[in-house]
């Protein structure tokens, strides 16, 4: 196998060439080293020669311009060097040399007689900036860019677009984007909204508004897979126009913290968002009517959903329980107001498929507890009941019910004694390997009652601001940690 470099004179180059044959130059020094080290494990054993080759490259060369990508003739004679590998010693030099300016007065050509599989995975290594110049150096080069970059992405978060920014977006290799607060108005999003190559795009913290959601519903985004609109100054219309727009093959929707309400969940709930797996409406203001649209509408391929803080109570998570949502893996219910019936509506529906459930602070005690603990919910894999009240009898419950599976339990500020720290350490929990009992009072004997159970598998223990574990308690805790090389916060 032959690895070829074609080297030729450019000495008429306009200066906008320049910068680019200056950009081959400097990516050469990166690739190349990668492509000898591939070549170098072949079989073929290589001599040094020179080759006189008067046709065109495969590979034409293109020059940028603000405006447009425009072909390069060239018609000087090139040479192609066969690298040998036979010999490491011979390779080394050449690799330490090539950054040294006569290298560089013709052009490499070699690269493009690589595999255009190989070129990519090779390009794939250069940073964001570098790579995005390798796409513009030559045809070839941009084909095997467009490849490398389905794995890559491009991130400009906190730098400041334009117009003439966004169009020239429109043409990277890239496949995901990441914008984050760059300060986007309405024209930059309709620059944007016409990208079909996109599949991620964030656009958080830009505060795009109603018009910027209706753009991009507007657009022609035919690839998009993920979208996320987070801290964006978004309303119900324009989660009306996000559900009724040419967005049907998005399946991960994050608005979290905008300012939808009901109207506007009602219309996610109905609109052709149908292929949606993740919708997150964090800090968002839905309420119970809101949340009875989501259960009931067309959004049953969701596994995901994330409604924390939007004023939901018992009759929105009685709806959630009951609804159409049955291939919900995760939930995050966190700081809302379920209360007590409505952690016994979870623990009673049609929910089973769950592994992870959020309820911090929801208000919920001891029977809401017991429901969870003896519904069914044994799937579950993560719980968090952090700061609520379900005292030791909820710990007990949670103990001895039919959540065998938890990995990890959080508990933090929930009143747990030691006859709770008791019955955890010596109940059906015994593939936990993360347990939080922050802020709680679980003493000496809980301490001990702990490290003396049976949660072979914990590897990681909160218990700070427990100040009732003495002498006694944290000396059994340090035993046990150094013998099971368990992490004990204290």
């Amino acid at each position: 196998m032959y690895l070829l470099l074609d080297y030729r004179n450019n000495h008429n180059m306009c200066k906008s060439k320049d910068n680019y044959i200056n950009t081959y130059k400097r990516i050469l020094v990166q690739v190349l080293p990668l492509s000898l080290f591939l070549f170098g494990n072949c079989d073929t054993k290589l001599n040094l020669t020179s080759i006189p080759v008067d046709s065109e490259s495969e590979q034409s060369s293109i020059a940028y311009s603000e405006e447009k990508e425009k072909p390069i003739s060239f018609s000087d004679k090139r040479k192609f060097f066969v690298l040998s590998n036979e010999d490491q010693e011979e390779a080394d030099p050449l690799v330490k040399k090539i950054n040294q300016e006569n290298y560089f007065d013709q052009n490499l050509e070699g690269f493009g007689k690589l595999p255009i599989e190989l070129q990519a995975y090779i390009l794939s290594f250069l940073g964001g900036k570098d790579f995005h110049r390798a796409s513009l150096v030559c045809q070839g080069w941009r084909a095997a860019a467009l490849i490398a970059g389905e794995e890559k992405t491009l991130d400009l978060s906190g730098k400041k677009l334009a117009k003439k920014d966004c169009q020239v977006l429109l043409n990277v290799p890239f496949t995901s984007l990441m914008l984050k607060n760059c300060q986007l108005g309405n024209q930059e999003i309709l620059i944007l909204s016409q990208s079909m190559r996109i599949k991620h795009l964030d656009l958080s913290n830009n505060s795009i508004g109603d018009s910027g959601a209706q753009a991009l519903a507007g657009g022609n985004l035919a690839a998009l897979t993920s979208l996320n609109l987070n801290n964006n100054n978004i309303g119900d219309s324009g989660a009306q126009a996000l559900a009724s727009g040419n967005l049907a093959t998005i399946t991960s929707l994050n608005l979290r913290f905008n300012s939808i309400g009901v109207f506007g969940a009602q219309a996610l709930a109905s609109g052709n968002l149908v292929a949606l797996t993740s919708l997150d409406l964090c800090n968002n203001s839905i309420g119970d009517s809101g949340t009875h649209a989501l259960a009931s509408g067309n959004l049953s391929a969701l596994t995901s959903l994330n409604l924390y803080n939007n004023n939901i109570g018992a009759s929105g998570v009685q709806a959630l329980a009951s609804g159409n949502l049955t291939n919900l893996t995760s939930l995050n219910l966190n700081n809302n107001s379920i209360g007590d019936s409505g952690a016994q509506s979870l623990a009673s529906g049609n929910l089973a498929a769950l592994i992870s459930l959020a309820l911090y602070n929801n208000s919920i005690g001891a029977s809401g507890t017991q429901a969870l603990a003896s519904g069914n919910l044994s799937a579950l894999t993560s719980l968090d009941l952090n700061n609520n009240s379900i005292g030791d009898s909820g710990a007990q419950a949670l103990a001895s019910g039919n959540l065998s599976a938890l990995t990890s339990l959080y508990l933090y500020n929930n009143s747990i004694g030691a006859s709770g720290a008791q019955a955890l350490a010596s109940g059906n929990l015994v593939v936990l390997t993360s347990l939080n009992l922050y802020n709680n009072s679980i003493g000496d004997s809980g301490a001990q009652a702990l490290a003396s159970g049976n949660l072979s598998a914990l590897t990681s223990l909160n218990l700070y601001n427990n100040n009732h574990i003495g002498v006694e308690g944290k000396k059994a805790l340090r035993v046990w940690a150094e013998k099971k090389f368990i992490k004990i916060s204290l």
